[in-house]
């Protein structure tokens, strides 16, 4: 299962929360928690540290293998 937590009162996103209720595998709930707890919850983290995660692993491949 995913989870994506979309913080953002936009009309594009509340457009987005009406077409997702209408995908069958899909289901949106209401937020009863902050969007820093249901992070932590889901051992979350930020783009920047994926990114840099995601760049030493590709380095770290390439050295090895070049």
């Amino acid at each position: 299962m995913t989870t994506a937590v979309i913080e953002d009162s936009s009309v594009q996103a509340e457009q987005f929360f009406d077409f997702v209720r209408t995908l069958p595998f899909a289901t949106v709930g209401v937020r009863e928690k902050s969007f820093e707890k249901a992070v932590a919850e889901c051992n979350g983290i930020s783009v920047t540290d994926f990114t840099d995660e995601l760049r030493r692993q590709i380095d770290e491949y390439f050295d090895k293998h070049a």
